[in-house]
C-alpha cells in the first residue's frame, strides 16, 4: 500500500514539473517574440528614416540646382537697342556642338528668334575670327529671316546676332559697339571660353536644347 502512494506520489511530483516547465517555455517563447516584434518595430522606424532622409537630400539637390540656375539667369544681361530698352530672354536653349565640345546659348524672345527656330538644326556651320572678338558664320545660301524685328542693337559680350547685310549671324566673344545692321538672337550661357579658345577657322552643329 505504501509502494502504491510512494509510486502516486512520484507521478504526481513528475507532472507537476511538467507543468512548471511548460509554463517556462510559454514564458521564454513569448518573451521572445515580443523582443521579435520589437527588433521588427525598429527596423521599419530605421527604414523609414532613411526614406525620409533620402526624399530631403534629394530636394535638396533639386533646389540647389534650381536656385544655381536661377543665380546664373540672373547674372546675364542683354544689350540695348536704340531706344535704351532690352530684348527679353526666352525659356528656349540652343546648343553649339564644336569638336564635342558644348556651348549653350539661351535665346530671346523675338520674331527673329522664332523664325531662327524653324531652321534649327543647322549642320556644318563654318565660323571664322573676325577683328579678334566675333565669331561669324559664313554667309548663308538663304539669309536668315528679322522676322519682324527692326535692325540696330548694341551687343554685349557673348550675344549672337544677325547681320543684316551678310544675313548670317555672329557671336561675340568681345565687346563692341552700337550698329544698325543688327538684330539679337541670343546670348552664350556657357561655354563662351570654348569659343573664344578656337583661333583657326572651325565648324559647329547647332541644335534646339531639349
Amino acid at each position: 500500500m505504501k509502494k502504491k502512494k510512494t509510486v502516486i506520489l512520484l507521478i504526481s511530483l513528475c507532472m507537476s514539473m511538467m507543468v512548471l516547465s511548460g509554463c517556462g517555455n510559454t514564458e521564454t517563447t513569448e518573451a521572445n517574440q515580443g523582443t521579435d516584434s520589437s527588433t521588427v518595430e525598429a527596423s521599419d522606424e530605421n527604414m523609414e528614416a532613411g526614406n525620409e532622409s533620402n526624399t530631403e537630400e534629394k530636394l535638396s539637390d533639386e533646389t540647389t540646382t534650381d536656385d544655381t540656375q536661377e543665380a546664373q539667369n540672373s547674372e546675364m544681361t542683354a544689350g540695348t537697342y536704340p531706344d535704351g530698352t532690352s530684348p527679353e530672354f526666352s525659356d528656349s536653349r540652343v546648343k553649339l556642338t564644336i569638336d564635342g565640345e558644348e556651348v549653350i546659348i539661351r535665346l530671346y524672345d523675338n520674331t527673329a528668334v522664332d523664325a531662327f527656330m524653324q531652321r534649327l538644326p543647322l549642320e556644318n556651320l563654318n565660323f571664322s575670327d573676325l577683328s579678334g572678338i566675333e565669331k561669324p558664320i559664313d554667309r548663308p545660301e538663304e539669309a536668315f529671316s528679322l522676322g519682324e524685328e527692326t535692325p540696330g542693337y548694341d551687343p554685349v559680350t557673348g550675344d549672337m546676332v544677325i547681320y543684316r547685310p551678310w544675313g548670317n549671324f555672329t557671336i561675340f566673344y568681345g565687346d563692341f559697339r552700337y550698329s544698325d545692321e543688327l538684330v539679337p538672337l541670343g546670348q552664350v550661357e556657357s561655354g563662351l571660353d570654348i569659343i573664344e579658345g578656337h583661333t583657326e577657322d572651325f565648324t559647329g552643329q547647332m541644335e534646339l536644347l531639349k
